[in-house]
């Protein structure tokens, strides 16, 4: 594939702004957002869509393929709720040893 000469338009651009953004609000919306709706109404499916449609447009312009999304696998542990279990308990490590630290 040849890369493509396109001009980006703003409302499209997958600069690294706009994927931190958007890593942060899927973020957000998992831990705090609204329970999980049908397909169209679910905050989270529009934004992990946004995010595909954007990163496969950019790919596009690359002159790459676009990435193929495997099934999710049975079973196993989520990595988001992962990452917020270690993170809660690095928060109560850090206030155990603020608290032995200060005697």
């Amino acid at each position: 594939m040849t890369r493509s000469k396109q001009n980006i338009p703003a409302q499209d651009s997958f600069g690294l702004w706009y994927r931190f953004k958007a890593l942060v609000v899927f973020n957000l919306l998992y831990v705090a957002g609204p329970a999980q709706l049908d397909g169209r109404q679910d905050p989270r499916k529009a934004v992990e869509h946004d995010y595909e449609r954007r990163r496969d447009l950019h790919r596009a312009r690359r002159g790459l393929p676009p990435v193929v999304k495997e099934p999710p696998t049975k079973g196993g542990l989520d990595v988001v709720v992962l990452l917020a279990a270690g993170g809660g308990v690095a928060l109560v490590l850090l206030l155990v040893w603020a608290i032995l630290s200060s005697r």
